[in-house]
């Protein structure tokens, strides 16, 4: 097997979310019952009432919003009608059992409160890789069979490609908001009743297989 190339990765995000069976029409429900039970399980990461934000303006009733932002502003975790998640700037994977611990702390105390019930859940990494070495031209090539020079008279910069399943999607396509970098999207979705450490770990090892498949190596 040829040696990976090092690449470095930016921008990363996790993302989660826990979709209700039924949605939430009562807004006050929302804001007073959901918002609440889900400050009062955050009290124990020192939450503030300056790290609650409602969202205003909305345009739909799926655009309504609560956000709890916590440790700094690096987790958020949001609620609107159709269901709560979480969002991770900057996740490292040896903080796992801490984003569980608070997605699960969020989440429990919000069903209890509002008797919703859990009807999927969907689990996402986006992130940028730029490598170290080579150009990402050559990492895509081997994936995308076509003589562009035949086509357009002139070779491509890079190749994108998705990967479609019911229950997955992988994309890579060339990053727009870095040079000689590769944009990566992972997505999976799970049962209502999954725990969130399978879900974890699931996500952990598409990952891990995605890099592997495209010969880069993060630390």
């Amino acid at each position: 097997m040829a040696d990976k190339i090092k690449a470095q990765v930016q921008l990363p995000l996790f993302g989660y979310r826990l979709f209700y069976r039924d949605p939430m029409f009562d807004l006050d429900e929302l804001d007073e019952v959901a918002a609440k039970a889900a400050f009062l399980a955050f009290r124990q990461w020192n939450i503030s009432l300056e790290n609650v934000t409602f969202k205003e303006n909305a345009a739909n009733l799926a655009e309504e919003a609560t956000n709890l932002s916590l440790l700094g502003g690096r987790i958020t975790f949001s609620l609107n009608p159709g269901g709560c998640g979480i969002l991770v700037v900057n996740p490292d994977w040896s903080e796992a059992d801490l984003v569980i611990q608070i997605a699960r702390a969020g989440i429990e105390a919000v069903l209890k409160a509002t008797k919703a019930v859990a009807d999927k859940q969907v689990a996402s990494i986006t992130m940028h890789l730029t490598p170290q070495t080579g150009t990402i031209g050559d990492i895509t090539s081997k994936f995308v069979r076509l003589d562009m020079n035949k086509l357009i008279g002139a070779s491509a910069l890079c190749f994108g490609f998705s990967v479609y399943r019911d229950d997955l999607m992988w994309v890579v396509d060339k990053s727009v908001s870095f040079q000689n970098s590769l944009f990566v999207r992972l997505d999976r979705s799970f049962r209502g009743g999954d725990p969130l450490e399978d879900i974890t770990h699931q996500l952990k090892d598409d990952e891990s297989k995605l890099l592997d498949l495209l010969g880069l190596e993060v630390d």
